[in-house]
């Protein structure tokens, strides 16, 4: 397996200009609008796992318009230990 990690800029996320324009583009904004300034500045993030074979894998990306994406590929090495059960968590099989 591995895990993807993608970061998104585009017209709607990572981009404060359009955040700016929806608040009115005010000259000197105020403490709390520069907070949400800050935070449409950060890109959007996707996370994925993916299967491995024959040491390939297959990333299926569609950009938009005026988009500019990073994507990070760690492998990942199963720590989950062998008596573990998700399914216990969740109450579907009897503890």
């Amino acid at each position: 397996m591995i895990f993807r990690r993608r970061s998104v800029v585009d017209e709607e996320q990572g981009n404060a200009r359009t955040a700016w324009q929806r608040m009115g583009s005010p000259r000197s904004p105020g403490r709390h609008r520069l907070d949400v300034l800050h935070e449409a500045a950060e890109p959007g993030r996707q996370h994925l796992r993916l299967p491995v074979e024959d040491d390939r894998t297959e990333l299926d990306l569609t950009l938009t318009r005026h988009e500019i994406t990073l994507v990070e590929v760690t492998p990942l090495a199963e720590e989950t230990p062998e008596w573990w059960d998700e399914r216990r968590l969740l109450g579907k099989v009897p503890g």
